[in-house]
This record gives structure tokens, C-alpha cells and sequence, in this order.
């Protein structure tokens, strides 16, 4: 029924009214209607207190009267019982009597639920004036359940209304919405029906309504498709992805998408899906791209280390032959050689020991990385080696190096011992007028184990902080500081194959902090 509907049957006259009244006695039953009788009321005559209880159970009553002394059931056990009644609980009760007078059967009477008690015989008028007032309340309590019902109606209505139109808007934006992004979305029913497509989905495909999926997906990724529609019919709450070539309709040339379907729930239930396909053709030639690109590049660093690992190792022959013929002459020419000559066979021993120590760090180079065996490392262990190792040049400088607590990582043991040495050799090498301070320490970080090396020497200019650790990179003259420009980068090689990274944290003047990383999980 619509609103108008519902306004107009409030304009009808109400149906008759129902009134009980209930005496075992025919005289007394014929008494009540002939005072009650009317054109407007309905009245039930019932002779006992069961047949009351029957009418109750199936009519409304604007009014009940009762007579108080009748056999089996009489009239306060049968009150007692229309009040039990959720039909005729709140239905008034007037008691007709002509004997229980007394004022103890009154006072029973009032507490078995009666509104009223008149005596036998009674005034017609009166009878009359005290129902009428009991139907005319009846009426209007009816008349006001009718307007409540009509006031909810109509506010149920105009909700519904209001919710439509927010329903139609919503659809309205997401449609523009949809419209706006740059990926094809489409509505599916889990039948396969199409219920909303987007702008950009009909320029691709061309399909708006069935959708032939054979001509859409690439040969190749069919069968990628069908396992992923076949996992979210089994898994219809769960969210789905693959990637697919879809075939574009102007020039019929496949491209790869990223195709994500989320569920669409309601009630609890996967009432559609929706997907969203998002062109990743161009990402994935890049990727393809770069990982040839890296395979080559890989090559390519392999194929150079190789030649640095056998011309430093061939390069060392020469130059010991080199080294033992310059030995060799200034020994037999030592008592004929005047200052210069001396000076230049000085300049050659020179030049051989830095071309070794070079060739010797260009071939710890080459070899890091070669083996890539990993084991249990207690790193305490590797300082408690490098410090033995070290001892004299650490007494020399009067250096005071504090180990923190360190941990046990998986690492290789060899290279650990190279960074940790290297780190530790540089502190010593650029230490500052003052006392050299070193202090180590580890500490485990998310999936990685970050160590420090923070010395209080003479700092490094921060615009060369990432420099450093380039091949043959040098920040002073070799008269200042010898080395061969290699130690820094063999440190970044040795971290990098162990997962981690490497930095530094300085100031001129100030010291060095060298930080790095470990992996965890090699």
C-alpha cells in the first residue's frame, strides 16, 4: 500500500466494535443485550467462564462484562485468566452481580483486574454511559495505533527514499570516480555476468556487456586466469591477483596487467566481484630490461674480476724477480755506489713494495665474494684474533680499544676478520694528536646486525663520506699516509656480499663512527 493509499483509509469509518458480556443465566444474558444492543457494537454473549476465555483467545474487545457467581469458573478465576491473556490483558473489566455485595467480594474483585463493579438490577443509563465510555476510549486507542502505524509508514518511506537517492548518488561518483583513474575496472556476479564496467574498461576491451574472456586473455595466460577464477569461487571473502596480457581492441596487441579482485561482501555473502586491471606492460619490458641488463652486468663483473685475480697473481712472479735482482745488484754494488746511486736503487725497492702491496690488495679484492659459505661467527672471537694480530701497531699508537658485548652471526669467517681488521687499521692510521680512543659495538636491528667502529681521530670532511669507499680513492698525499686507495672498498665489497650496507658518520676534527650491516638470515 503507498503512502496516498494509507492517508485515504484513515478516512474510513471504523468497523463495529466488540463488546463481551458473560452470565450463566439466559435472563441475565438477554438483560445485558437488550440495554447494549446497537447498530455500532458487536456483542458476544458467552454462558460460562470457559466460553469467555474462547472468545478472548481470537477477538478484541473494547469491554467485558462479568458476571460474578457462575459454576466451575467463576467470574474473578475468569478475570484472573483474561488478565494472563497478552489479547486481553489491558481489555477493561466491569463486574455485574447481584448477590457478592459485600465489600471484601468488591475489594477481590478490583484486585482480579476489574475497572468497575455494578449490582443487580442495575440502571440501564447508567450501563449504557459507562460502556460508551469504554468503546469510545477503545476507538480512540485504536484510531491512535492507526495514525502511529501511518506516521511509521511514511517515515519508512521517506528513509527509503532518502536511502535510494544517497544510493544513486554514491553510484553516481563511484561511477565518475572509476572514470577518472587510469585502469580498467569491471563488476562481475559470481555467475560471470558483467553488472558495471568503467569508461576505461569498453575503450580497451570493447565488451560492455558479455564478454567473450578467450579473445581478451593471451593464449599463454589462460590457464593463469582460470586457476585464479577457480581460487576465488573457492575463496570468495579473500582478496585475488595475477598477472595477465590483456588484448587491446584498436590494434589487438596483448598487454600485461596487474589484475586485482577484491569481493564485493553483503549480508555476509560475496555478492559480486570487483576487479580492477592496471597496464604494467611498460614496467614489466623495464624489468625484463634491467635484468638483462644485470645478467650482463654480472658477466661482465665476473669476467673482471677474473682478469684482476690472474694479472695480480701473474704480475706478483715479475715483480719478486724484479724486487731480488735490485737486492742482488745493490749487494754487490754496495761499497762502489755513491748517494745518488743509492738514492735511485731506494726509489726502485720503493716502487716494487708498493706495486706488491697494490697487486696484494687488487687480489684480496678479486677473491672476495668467491667463496660463499656461511657459518656460525661469534664475532668476539674475530676482535679477540685482530687484536693479537695487531698488538704492536696498537701499542705503538697507544691506542684503547672497548669491545662491547658482541653477538654470534652467520657470516664468513675470513672476510670478518678482513673488515673488522681494516676498520680497525684505518682508526690507528688517521688517529689525532690526543690519546686514541676505539670503541666496537653490535647490536641486532629488525633482520639485521648493525656494528660501529667510533674512533676520536682526525675526522673526514663529510662531503666525502660516500667517496671513500671507492677503488684507489685517496683524501691525503701518499707522504702523508700510505695505502692503496683499496682498503675501504674491499670493506663495502666484503658487507655488501654479506647483505648489509656501509657508512660513516664524521666531522673534521671530531673522529669517525663507521657503521654497517650484517643480514640476519644468510
Amino acid at each position: 500500500m503507498d503512502i496516498k493509499a494509507k492517508a485515504e483509509s484513515e478516512n474510513k469509518p471504523f468497523t463495529r466494535t466488540n463488546i463481551l458480556v458473560v452470565d450463566d443465566r439466559p435472563d441475565g444474558l438477554l438483560a445485558l443485550e437488550a440495554v447494549l444492543a446497537c447498530d455500532q457494537h458487536n456483542l458476544f454473549k458467552a454462558s460460562s467462564g470457559q466460553e469467555a476465555l474462547r472468545y478472548a483467545l481470537f477477538n478484541d474487545f473494547a469491554v467485558i462484562l462479568l458476571d460474578v457467581q457462575m459454576p466451575e469458573l467463576d467470574g474473578f478465576e475468569t478475570a484472573r485468566l483474561l488478565r494472563e491473556n497478552h489479547r486481553s490483558q489491558d481489555t477493561p473489566i466491569i463486574f455485574v452481580t447481584a448477590i457478592n455485595k459485600e465489600l471484601r467480594h468488591i475489594n477481590q474483585g478490583y484486585e482480579s483486574g476489574a475497572v468497575d463493579y455494578i449490582f443487580k438490577p442495575f440502571d440501564p443509563f447508567i450501563l449504557r454511559s459507562k460502556v460508551s465510555v469504554f468503546v469510545d476510549l477503545f476507538e480512540k486507542n485504536l484510531q491512535i495505533k492507526r495514525q502511529a502505524a501511518l506516521l511509521r509508514y511514511i517515515e519508512s518511506q521517506e528513509k527509503e527514499r532518502q536511502i535510494s537517492e544517497l544510493r544513486q548518488e554514491s553510484f553516481r561518483s563511484y561511477a565518475h570516480l572509476a572514470d577518472a583513474v587510469p585502469h580498467s575496472i569491471i563488476k562481475v556476479k559470481p555467475s560471470g555476468q558483467v553488472e558495471y564496467f568503467n569508461q576505461q574498461w569498453l575503450e580497451y576491451t570493447g565488451f560492455k556487456t558479455e564478454i567473450d574472456w578467450k579473445s581478451v586473455i593471451h593464449p599463454k595466460d589462460r590457464r593463469r586466469f582460470l586457476v585464479l577464477w577457480l581460487h576465488m569461487r573457492h575463496h570468495s571473502t579473500q582478496t585475488h591477483e595475477a598477472e595477465i596480457r590483456l588484448r587491446r581492441a584498436q590494434d589487438g596487441v596483448y598487454r600485461w596487467h596487474l589484475v586485482k579482485v577484491v569481493p564485493d561482501i553483503k549480508n555476509g555473502e560475496n555478492a559480486s566481484w570487483i576487479a580492477s586491471c592496471t597496464d604494467i606492460d611498460n614496467i614489466k619490458m623495464t624489468e625484463e630490461s634491467l635484468k638483462a641488463l644485470s645478467q650482463e652486468l654480472n658477466r661482465s663483473n665476473k669476467e673482471l674480476e677474473e682478469y684482476a685475480y690472474v694479472a695480480s697473481h701473474d704480475l706478483k712472479e715479475p715483480l719478486h724477480v724484479v724486487s731480488s735482482f735490485v737486492h742482488l745488484l745493490e749487494k754487490r754494488l754496495q761499497p762502489k755506489l755513491d748517494d745518488r746511486e743509492e738514492q735511485y736503487l731506494k726509489f726502485i725497492r720503493e716502487g716494487v713494495g708498493q706495486a706488491q702491496k697494490l697487486i696484494k690488495d687488487l687480489l684480496e679484492y678479486s677473491c672476495i665474494g668467491r667463496e660463499k659459505s656461511f657459518e656460525a661467527v661469534e664475532v668476539s672471537s674475530v676482535l679477540t684474533e685482530i687484536l693479537a694480530n695487531l698488538r704492536s701497531i696498537i701499542d705503538e699508537a697507544g691506542a684503547v680499544i672497548e669491545c662491547d658485548k658482541m653477538p654470534q652471526i652467520k657470516a664468513n669467517y675470513l672476510e670478518m676478520v678482513q673488515l673488522f681488521q681494516n676498520l680497525i687499521v684505518n682508526a690507528v692510521k688517521y688517529r689525532s694528536q690526543k690519546p686514541l680512543e676505539i670503541r666496537i659495538n653490535g647490536r641486532s636491528e629488525g633482520q639485521m646486525w648493525v656494528f660501529s667502529i667510533k674512533d676520536n681521530g682526525i675526522g673526514i670532511d663529510p662531503q666525502f663520506k660516500d667517496r671513500i669507499f671507492d677503488m684507489f680513492q685517496r683524501l691525503h698525499a701518499k707522504n702523508e699516509y700510505s695505502g692503496t686507495g683499496i682498503g675501504l672498498a674491499i670493506c663495502k665489497k666484503i658487507v655488501e656480499n654479506h647483505g648489509g650496507k656501509i657508512w660513516i658518520d664524521s666531522a673534521l676534527g671530531e673522529g669517525t663512527t663507521f657503521y654497517f650491516t650484517i643480514k640476519q638470515d644468510l
